[in-house]
């Protein structure tokens, strides 16, 4: 682990210090005796108490709101849902995104046609752009039902190495595993 000092700039679940070390201050969570950041911002340790606290960058987090459009991680692909790992409001990209920052996909919002197996369209560590159509407190409930929304990057579930897209389908340029995703219209073309 490398040392975090006063003034450090660090990102949310970066590790900071172990319990062992410091109490645990505003900006942070404790995990599995691990002091990790919760938000973007700059560290501050206070010697004398032994506490360690991020502050963060941004001065006000974003809103999400019905009709925001999101960049997150695909984290887990169930039969009738998957959880998204929120990063970024489109826009706000400044601002960081208020809790919780995990949101719900289901397969009956995952595309404009029927989709039987969820998992076809999706992958653990897809980057995806999806629509907010439901922000609760407890959770965000997501939509890719358009074609500017779904996969904007896609990893080969073989040997993870980036995936082209070929027509309709994704093949690996590694290994050649060819797969499927629901990819946005403009898959890989740097735009979120």
């Amino acid at each position: 682990m490398v040392e975090v000092k006063t003034g450090d700039f660090v990102l949310p679940g970066d590790n900071l210090a172990t319990v062992e070390e410091f109490f645990p201050g505003e900006g942070v969570y404790e995990e599995g005796g691990g002091i990790y950041s919760s938000s973007v911002g700059m560290v501050l340790i206070d010697v004398r108490t032994k506490r360690i606290s991020v502050f963060p960058k941004p001065k006000t987090p974003a809103v999400l709101k019905q009709g925001d459009v999101i960049i997150g991680r695909v984290e887990d692909v169930r039969e009738q849902s998957l959880n998204v790992s929120l990063g970024v409001l489109r826009g706000r990209e400044d601002r960081e995104l208020p809790a919780p920052k995990v949101g719900t996909l289901h397969v009956s919002r995952a595309h404009t046609a029927y989709v039987r197996e969820l998992d076809r369209l999706f992958r653990p560590g897809d980057i995806i752009r999806a629509k907010v159509f439901g922000a609760q407190k407890e959770q965000v409930q997501l939509s890719t039902a358009s074609k500017e929304l779904g996969v904007l990057v896609a990893l080969c579930s073989r040997c993870r190495s980036v995936l082209d897209k070929e027509g309709s389908k994704l093949r690996c340029p590694n290994c050649g595993s060819l797969e499927t995703r629901k990819t946005t219209d403009d898959y890989r073309q740097g735009v979120l």
